[in-house]
């Protein structure tokens, strides 16, 4: 074992080599053939898992498989023992990942004889624990799942009148009041906001429920229901710089919208031009229990939590609020120039407008 954050197959007798990445609910499983290029009928490899405390191990499951004598493709997604991953890398998502404890994976070499006859070579083991803190109590890298075209999201969450109109609003003006309407939302929601919806609110949850904690935000897309409600609870508790540069200083818009409802329920809110596209999007709580700051590019909109590939990276402790209080007071002290400690930094994404 390297790290916690890799292991390897020691089976010196399996014909390649097992490399197991751990992820954010995750695991890349990763093979290379040991000598030369693989035989001829070498064919792929089954890939079968067990769970921390488990007494059984899965099978993957692929859907792409062999034709049948008559040509026709069984549609159904088929275990990896009788339609082997043909790729020397796979990423498996547990559907239990935040269990404690160590993942088992097991991946064995798949050959077909002349007859079409499966056959299979001695397996590489590989043990890894998939926490759910990057590093626990210190940092947390997280990620939306941004999977909305995918096939899994597909066969998950659409078809039968349930598209994503039924999931988030059409317009970003109208979020902070949206209610999605399909039978699955709290599900598909969960699933298409992923690790980094959840550590957002996770961390707005913690400063709500420390009295004690003050709490200054930065959006520039501020249009997510959940994000927005959790705002409002904090109250007087809450300062908060919001963008107003080209739509979002419209009266219509949700930011404005926000913006009004906020100063009524009576927190400290700011509106702000942010040089067009503004990446630094942070939360920073200061309180006797909850010392913590969110920043990454995940904007707090339905489009930013729920369709996009974005980030959101959790640091804990006193250290990371200070420099981030700071970089706050710089952005509330300054109209035009949002100063050294954010003009120097971004999370490197370059989209239009959220929704």
């Amino acid at each position: 074992m390297k790290s916690d954050f890799q292991v390897e197959g020691i089976n010196q007798n399996a014909l390649f080599t097992l490399k197991v990445h751990r992820g954010e609910g995750m695991a890349l499983v990763a093979m290379n053939w040991r000598t030369g290029t693989p035989p001829r009928n070498f064919v792929g490899f089954a890939i079968e898992y067990k769970e921390p405390g488990g007494d059984r191990f899965f099978a993957l499951k692929n859907r792409i498989t062999f034709p049948a004598p008559d040509g026709e493709v069984n549609p159904n997604r088929l275990s990896t023992r009788l339609s082997p991953i043909q790729k020397f890398r796979w990423v498996h998502f547990p559907r239990n990942a935040e269990m404690p404890g160590e993942f088992v994976y097991r991946v064995s070499p798949v050959f077909m004889d002349k007859q079409d006859v499966l056959s299979y070579g001695v397996p590489q083991e590989a043990a890894i624990e998939l926490r759910r803190e990057t590093y626990p109590g210190k940092l947390n890298v997280t990620f939306t799942r941004g999977f909305v075209s995918s096939q899994a999201f597909v066969d998950k969450y659409v078809g039968q009148g349930q598209g994503m109109e039924t999931l988030i609003p059409p317009k970003a003006s109208e979020g902070l009041d949206f209610v999605p309407s399909h039978p699955k939302a709290e599900e598909a929601l969960k699933w298409m906001g992923f690790e980094a919806r959840h550590a957002i609110l996770e961390v707005l949850d913690e400063a709500i429920s420390d009295a004690s904690a003050d709490v200054d935000v930065v959006a520039y897309d501020l249009s997510e229901h959940e994000v927005y409600v959790r705002l409002l609870k904090l109250a007087n508790r809450l300062r908060i710089i919001i963008d107003d540069s080209d739509d979002h200083g419209k009266p219509t818009s949700g930011e404005s919208i926000a913006a009004d409802r906020l100063r009524r329920a009576g927190a400290n809110v700011k509106r702000h031009h942010m040089s067009n596209l503004q990446h630094n999007k942070t939360i920073v709580v200061s309180g006797t229990v909850c010392n913590a700051v969110v920043c990454g590019s995940t904007n707090y909109s339905w489009r930013g939590f729920f369709v996009q590939n974005n980030n959101a990276l959790i640091a804990r402790g006193e250290g990371p609020v200070k420099i981030f209080r700071k970089a706050f007071e710089d952005y509330l002290s300054n109209d035009s120039n949002v100063g050294a400690d954010f003009g120097r930094s971004c999370s490197h994404r370059s989209v239009g407008r959220d929704q």
